[in-house]
């Protein structure tokens, strides 16, 4: 089982916690998801990279794994609009970064669907506070209208555990079947590039043409970078893995550099993993 950094620094022997939690190393969250896997472990080796003699001089490194998604130049080929419903608050600020970051997304906001293809159910601490997105959900249901949703894991945003939606949400929707389908997480930070190039995937964007891949793989990089200046070193609060309702986070930490731990005599990184 994971635990948030807070935790895994109460369970932490009291002579050990100043060199692992205050000396600025870094930390990063490690999900049971494969695509965040990928950016946890390019942190991690970013940070053993950058303590050896060839990158000494440097601040960061374009690190990247070939087929990662947040990569890929993606793109609407066919029309696609999503309905972010003024009743879900914080359903239009995702569709409109999804819709920034893709090119060929719509994006409506009216009271109803309409022409839209798919509904973006935006979930969070608040979600169904207000009365009217729980019968908005249930007629797009009956209506066969695909509904992406999306589980809001920033606690700054009003992330929560999984498990607190089968308490917010009507329970005539739960014994539907709502959460069968997988919800996308939605992560701050480094990770956040991954969950809006998901979402795009579960909104039906594929590779974009050759015309257009270098303008999106310029466009994806620069979301990337702008994402890794939001990350805070010093913080690294884990949330329940999107759509399971249980655990299984950990955050590894680069804890110690210490000369020698790389070949050729030179300074490296001792990595540690911290578990609950």
């Amino acid at each position: 089982g994971g635990g948030t950094l807070q935790a895994l620094r109460g369970e932490c022997p009291d002579d050990l916690q100043q060199d692992i939690f205050e000396q600025g190393w870094t930390h990063t969250v490690w999900m049971r998801i494969e695509e965040y896997q990928r950016v946890s472990l390019k942190t991690i080796a970013e940070a053993v990279l950058l303590c050896s003699p060839n990158y000494l001089s440097q601040t960061s490194l374009p690190l990247c794994v070939p087929g990662e998604p947040e990569s890929q130049p993606l793109a609407f080929a066919k029309d696609t609009m999503l309905w972010a419903s003024p009743a879900n608050a914080g359903a239009q600020v995702l569709a409109e970064e999804i819709a920034t970051t893709f090119a060929g997304l719509i994006v409506s906001t009216a009271e109803a669907p309409g022409p839209a293809t798919h509904m973006l159910l935006y979930l969070n601490e608040d979600s169904f506070s207000d009365e009217r997105l729980a019968e908005q959900v249930k007629q797009a249901r009956q209506d066969r209208l695909p509904i992406v949703m999306a589980h809001e894991n920033d606690p700054d945003l009003g992330g929560c555990l999984f498990s607190k939606f089968f308490e917010t949400t009507p329970q005539e929707l739960i014994a539907d079947g709502l959460y069968k389908s997988l919800a996308r997480s939605c992560f701050p930070g480094r990770h956040h590039p991954v969950s809006l190039a998901l979402l795009a995937k579960d909104l039906g964007a594929t590779p974009a043409r050759s015309g257009s891949v270098a303008s999106m793989r310029r466009l994806s990089a620069s979301i990337a970078e702008a994402s890794s200046r939001l990350v805070r070193s010093r913080s690294s609060a884990t949330i329940t893995t999107a759509g399971d309702g249980s655990g299984g986070e950990a955050t590894v930490s680069v804890d110690s550099v210490e000369p020698g731990c790389l070949g050729g005599g030179g300074a490296g990184a001792c990595l540690t993993s911290a578990a609950a």
